[in-house]
């Protein structure tokens, strides 16, 4: 099943996954399945498909033995890393998408003025590569949804100068908090800090 859209995941601003993890470091010494359902308010199936991810990234791991199959098998949280909810996938690894959208965020606000492709370039680390192209898609959202200013508009070729790519700035009342906007399938971006939807495409608009 495909998933939703995050503004329809999401209450409050938190999504599932935030959610399932906020109550783990409740009862991080000791928790179930079930403990973390009723405490989040998540459906099961949900929950569970986090903890597993969780479990094998090694943010959490079992705790004593199960005495017969109906037994709930117990966790506790042995990789705290704060408050935010590890962006994984079902085996465990980080979400890279998400990592370089967080790292051209909080990139802008450090960079004040930049192209781009200077973005791309300064929000990489030997870790999460950010692409020009992905750089490119993030800003123009961005710019749509009215958290950036344009510095410079640049220009296409020109014969004997080049091309030039337009420079930007994030303007300061729009750093909402530290999660970055997320720019969502349909073409909207949703700001987590916010817990809504900031800006959705029209349908003359350039894609994203």
């Amino acid at each position: 099943m495909p998933r939703k859209p995050a503004h329809l995941e999401l209450t409050g601003g938190k999504g599932p996954r935030q959610r399932v993890w906020e109550a783990i470091r409740s009862q991080a010494d000791d928790f179930t399945a079930h403990a973390v359902v009723r405490a989040s308010n998540i459906d099961k199936p949900t929950a569970q498909t986090y903890l597993q991810a969780l479990e094998r990234g090694g943010f959490i791991e079992s705790v004593g033995e199960r005495k017969a199959i109906g037994d709930r098998k117990h966790y506790k949280l042995v990789r705290d890393t704060g408050v935010e909810a590890p962006r994984l996938d079902r085996q465990g690894q980080p979400v890279m998408q998400s990592r370089g959208n967080e790292n051209m965020w909080r990139t802008m606000r450090i960079m004040g003025e930049f192209s781009p492709r200077e973005l791309a370039l300064r929000a990489s680390t030997p870790d999460v590569s950010v692409s020009d192209s992905a750089a490119q898609s993030y800003v123009k959202c961005l710019a749509h949804a009215g958290y950036l200013t344009v510095v410079d508009p640049g220009h296409a070729y020109i014969r004997g100068k080049g091309a030039k790519q337009a420079r930007y700035r994030l303007l300061p009342s729009k750093y909402t908090g530290p999660r970055p906007p997320m720019i969502q399938r349909t073409k909207a971006v949703y700001d987590p800090n916010l817990g809504k939807i900031v800006w959705q495409e029209e349908p003359d608009h350039d894609a994203c």
